[in-house]
């Protein structure tokens, strides 16, 4: 039996998933480990990590400008390190979804907001340079300081969430131990009723045998 075209379409296969699966930088950097928009909540809720969110279009001048900047960056690697913090995520063109919580200020580009891990926008903005185009962030540093305050407000999220989870298993807990408080006293009334009953009963049977001898003692007497 000849393997050979077998071996051949195999080959043929496995380079072909290969050399077809998409290239997800859109232009910016290759060494960050990007996510397809659609995995994005998925990851950062296993993760526990916010989401890098950058919508940009392959005609547009103010992105072509904005992908220069990171392929001039002289600290490239401080933005990936910082990278790994985040589900780092950027659409292009037909990509970019229509939810317009995306757009939350227009739908200019290119633009960057941080999610939550429901994919959620946080309140981290641009706001303070650029008041009418709050998601603006054309300068590499920029995006850095976006980057460093979305992690402060995403772990001060997560931390208030952990406090209030974990005042709903206290609650549920001391519900549960209230519950079995509850059924410990009902079993223990119920054990105290039966008992109660278990003594009235012998009583009444010591009492009936009390009878029955007094009424043997007098029935003696008078045939005496």
């Amino acid at each position: 039996m000849n393997l050979l075209p077998v071996f051949t379409i195999m080959v043929a296969s496995v380079f072909g998933e290969k050399t077809s699966k998409k290239d997800l930088s859109n232009g910016f950097p290759k060494e960050i480990d990007w996510v397809h928009f659609n995995n994005a909540a998925d990851v950062a809720a296993d993760l526990k990590k916010p989401i890098f969110f950058l919508i940009h279009k392959t005609w547009c001048g103010a992105c072509k400008r904005l992908k220069q900047e990171f392929a001039s960056f002289p600290k490239i690697s401080d933005f990936i390190a910082l990278s790994k913090k985040f589900v780092m995520v950027n659409v292009e063109d037909d990509d970019e979804p229509e939810d317009e919580k995306y757009a939350p200020d227009g739908a200019y580009i290119p633009r960057i907001l941080f999610l939550d891990t429901d994919g959620e926008p946080l309140k981290t903005s641009n706001e303070v340079r650029y008041k009418n185009n709050k998601y603006f962030y054309p300068l590499i540093p920029q995006v850095i300081d976006g980057m460093e305050r979305a992690l402060m407000e995403f772990e001060a999220l997560e931390e208030k969430s952990g406090e209030k989870r974990a005042t709903e298993m206290q609650v549920e807990s001391k519900k549960k131990r209230g519950e079995t408080m509850k059924y410990d006293e009902d079993i223990t009334g119920k054990e105290k009723k039966k008992e109660k009953k278990d003594k009235e009963s012998e009583m009444k049977k010591e009492d009936t045998k009390k009878e029955k001898k007094q009424v043997k003692k007098d029935n003696k007497k008078q045939e005496l």
